[in-house]
């Protein structure tokens, strides 16, 4: 489990740490009261099982410490006592802690942000908790503010499926598993028997991912416009603590991530007149500059489907250098585009 998925754990060690005067805290003690509250807290947990890796170093105190002295934090006012060349931390004000006092203008700025992410449900007949929520929320913190939408997100209005996704999200959070019609390109109606993990959107489509009964080890990706029913099924649901969803999706381009092979390093070189596109919105996370004289960039990422449709919206704008066998295969679907356009109609 990555680190900042347990900060609050550590913010709160901290806080009692930097609350007690009846004791010095050091740098390692510091690490050792982190590190009792994690393990204290995973005890019981999955994770203890799985040899989950929690445990934190001096690095990720001092960074703990400066963000709760920060704006961004709590604007704690952590003092440092030294003694020779050893200092401890301690509240300078006896009676500050974390837990008491109120919300920051910033992280009241940061809340409004995240109602108007919200607002972009609440006209959605399936998200009809939404409104009720952001009102109730809004009152309770006097931040209600008559504005105008100053923010638009794409959306497909007329694209299918998507009356599934609240069901899905609900069936996602509540553990539920699931009986699956789903319509195939090629092979027509298919049944899938899902333990459902994870919504994800791309290209303004939803996709879903899960194990099935039938695969327990792979992960399946069905996008949402081609279900066609879901049913709750009578059957144990299996937790996911295989699949991290923070960085499963880090090595491709879309959502389809191969079963097998490894990443491969893509070269690009673009026209000059789109080379300043790609520097400001990269292709991938991946992407670095090789040469910028002739607007060469490089990708890490696994050759899918995506990856390819992404190359080809460029057009003549773009040339793969690498790898050969990703050239050959662009060079032949643009061969094949070309014929289809000399062909005499």
């Amino acid at each position: 489990m990555a680190t900042n998925k347990h900060a609050m754990i550590r913010y709160q060690a901290l806080d009692a740490c930097f609350s007690n005067k009846y004791r010095k805290y050091f740098i390692e003690d510091l690490i050792e009261e982190c590190n009792t509250a994690l393990e204290a807290f995973y005890t019981s947990k999955e994770d203890k099982k799985n040899d989950v890796e929690y445990y934190v170093k001096r690095r990720t105190i001092f960074n703990d410490i400066a963000y709760m002295e920060s704006s961004e934090g709590w604007n704690a006012p952590i003092k440092r006592y030294y003694e020779g060349h050893r200092c401890y931390y301690r509240y300078e004000d006896e009676n500050f802690s974390i837990n008491k006092r109120d919300f920051s203008e910033a992280e009241l700025n940061k809340l409004d942000e995240a109602l108007i992410m919200l607002n972009r449900f609440s006209g959605d007949a399936r998200f009809e908790w939404v409104s009720e929520f952001i009102a109730n929320f809004e009152d309770k913190l006097g931040r209600k503010k008559n504005t105008a939408p100053v923010i638009g997100f794409e959306k497909n209005p007329f694209l299918t499926g998507l009356e599934n996704l609240s069901v899905l999200f609900n069936y996602i959070v509540n553990k539920q598993v699931l009986r699956i019609t789903y319509n195939h390109f090629t092979q027509g109606k298919m049944i899938y028997v899902m333990h459902p993990y994870y919504l994800k959107q791309y290209n303004n489509r939803w996709f879903l991912f899960g194990i099935t009964e039938k695969e327990k080890t792979v992960l399946t990706n069905l996008p949402l416009d081609r279900i066609v029913k879901i049913e709750p099924v009578s059957i144990s649901y299996i937790p996911n603590t295989t699949f991290d969803f923070e960085e499963y999706f880090d090595d491709v381009v879309g959502v389809s991530v191969p079963r097998s092979g490894e990443p491969e390093t893509v070269e690009l070189k673009f026209d000059k007149k789109r080379f300043s596109y790609i520097l400001t919105k990269p292709l991938h996370p991946s992407q670095i500059v090789l040469d910028k004289d002739k607007c060469i960039v490089q990708i890490l990422v696994f050759r899918t489907l995506e990856l390819e449709s992404l190359i080809l919206s460029f057009g003549d704008n773009v040339e793969v250098l690498k790898p050969a066998t990703l050239r050959r295969q662009i060079k032949q679907i643009s061969a094949n585009m070309s014929n289809k356009y000399n062909c005499a109609k």
